[in-house]
């Protein structure tokens, strides 16, 4: 107890960093964002060599395309 550290989270962001948070984001797998980024299906960001960042409202207006209505 004395030594315990208040773990907070993250402020929210409109951001999504790497394959693996866009992926559970859009419970798809993360061959799937692989594959739409290499399809131009969503757009990213690429800050660093090694730092992918995705935007939700992306992810979301991309998912939008795939959205059958109904007859």
């Amino acid at each position: 107890m004395k030594n315990e550290k208040k773990i907070q989270a993250p402020p929210a962001s409109d951001y999504l960093r790497g394959q693996k948070e866009a992926a559970q984001y859009a419970r798809v797998s993360t061959r799937t964002i692989s594959d739409w980024q290499a399809r131009r299906v969503i757009p990213f960001l690429k800050p660093a060599r090694k730092l992918v960042l995705f935007r939700k409202s992306d992810i979301d207006q991309a998912l939008s395309k795939f959205e059958v209505t109904a007859i």
